[in-house]
């Protein structure tokens, strides 16, 4: 089995929790070593990993001979960090958002293809249980074709950390929406044609944007409303697909999707009336639609194991689970958001 010789940039939450323990129980991967400025976090990963710990990035890459380098540092660091991986013969893993902006998205590309490395972006949430169940019921033409996905996060946060500013690549525009964008297109399955959006700060103790308001055409005529709300004391229902004959909800505690459909062929013949005296004064066909629901529950699909994707890519040249384009569109999108909402205040 190849292994690959692997180090983890930033032992922040999502290194740490998630990145460090993946690598470190994958036996394809060997974690050679951890980067972070804080002591104490590479102590920790010393003691519970055996990682070998550097506060410096730029040592790392000149004492370390590395296959991947795992980017988890904050946003605004991205784009040097990947580069410099390229530079030094490495391929990179690197968490979502791909960087603060389309332009140091295009920065890391170009590196990319000119030393010959492989990329791809962490976009945990096309993997979800939640999308994989909803990918095969949309593929079972339940409720007819899709003309709309709603995807809405809500939440009250007075966010007060990195996050919270701008000048770190802050805001939940690149936190959730790199997340929730992915996932409408990965669903929607086209090209974006149109985009507007608004962009507010309302709750938040920093600069940067908690509330999200995207609305994206595709080119197949699916419209996408993203709703990503930090601000809102209740709760919105997360997911509604909506198809020509029907709809699909996610109900979170229950952990289900809930369809409402009917079958077209089951409906009854209404004739048309094109003139402007409507008949017997009424409005409306008065038909009874045959509606059927089915509960679909998550626990009936498996989610998709990101570090067996990863591996995959990585040490064996299979295609990239998540295609450096489709990343390069998400964040085409997010900078279309940020100078549509711009243009309207």
């Amino acid at each position: 089995m190849k292994v690959l010789k692997t180090a983890v940039i930033g032992l922040g939450r999502i290194g740490w929790q998630f990145h460090v323990p993946n690598v470190a129980k994958h036996d394809g991967f060997d974690l050679v070593a951890v980067v972070d400025p804080l002591q104490e976090r590479l102590d920790e990963a010393k003691s519970k990993f055996g990682a070998k710990g550097y506060t410096s990035y730029d040592q790392l890459l000149n004492e370390e001979e590395l296959d991947l380098v795992v980017i988890a540092s904050p946003t605004k660091f991205h784009a040097d960090h990947a580069i410099a991986a390229f530079e030094n013969g490495c391929d990179v893993f690197c968490d979502k958002p791909m960087a603060p902006t389309l332009a140091e998205a295009d920065r890391m590309i170009e590196a990319m293809k000119e030393h010959g490395r492989k990329f791809m972006v962490y976009q945990p949430h096309r993997a979800g249980v939640g999308a994989v169940a909803l990918k095969e019921l949309l593929s079972q033409n339940l409720i007819g074709p899709v003309y709309m996905i709603k995807c809405t996060r809500t939440a009250y946060a007075r966010r007060n950390d990195w996050q919270a500013f701008r000048e770190h690549g802050g805001g939940m525009l690149n936190n959730y929406g790199a997340h929730y964008i992915d996932q409408s297109l990965y669903l929607a399955g086209s090209p974006v044609k149109k985009i507007s959006c608004a962009l507010r700060t309302i709750a938040s103790l920093g600069d940067a944007d908690d509330v999200v308001k995207a609305v994206i055409e595709t080119e197949n005529g699916i419209i996408l409303d993203v709703d990503i709300n930090m601000a809102a004391a209740q709760p919105f229902p997360l997911w509604q697909v909506l198809g020509k004959f029907g709809s699909l909800v996610m109900d979170e505690k229950q952990r289900i999707w809930r369809a409402r459909y009917f079958r077209p062929e089951e409906l009854e013949e209404v004739a048309v009336q094109d003139g402007l005296a409507a008949k017997n004064r009424r409005y409306g066909s008065g038909e009874t639609i045959p509606w059927k629901t089915d509960d679909f529950p998550l626990s009936h699909f498996q989610p998709v194991n990101f570090y067996e994707k990863c591996y995959d890519y990585f040490a064996l040249d299979g295609e990239p689970y998540v295609p450096i384009a489709e990343t390069r569109e998400v964040m085409r999108v997010l900078d279309a958001c940020r100078k549509d909402s711009a243009s309207g205040i």
